[in-house]
């Protein structure tokens, strides 16, 4: 029974890193966007990082042009 205990926090700190590497990627990717002529990429990883929604967007490649 004790086991279940064990699962269920592992599975809970595999989440949360999950989410956090993706919100630092989102940032990561805002910052290294070519940032001239400001397009799609730069506009979603920057609200994306700013809102909390870069735990799902920074695993999503957009092109940046």
């Amino acid at each position: 029974m004790k086991d279940n205990g064990l699962i269920v926090v592992i599975i809970y700190f595999v989440v949360v890193a999950f989410l956090v590497i993706g919100e630092i990627k989102c940032i990561v990717k805002a910052v290294k966007c070519n940032w001239e002529p400001i397009g799609k990429a730069e506009i979603i990883y920057t609200a994306s990082a700013c809102t909390g929604i870069g735990t799902i967007v920074g695993w999503i490649d957009i092109e940046d042009k």
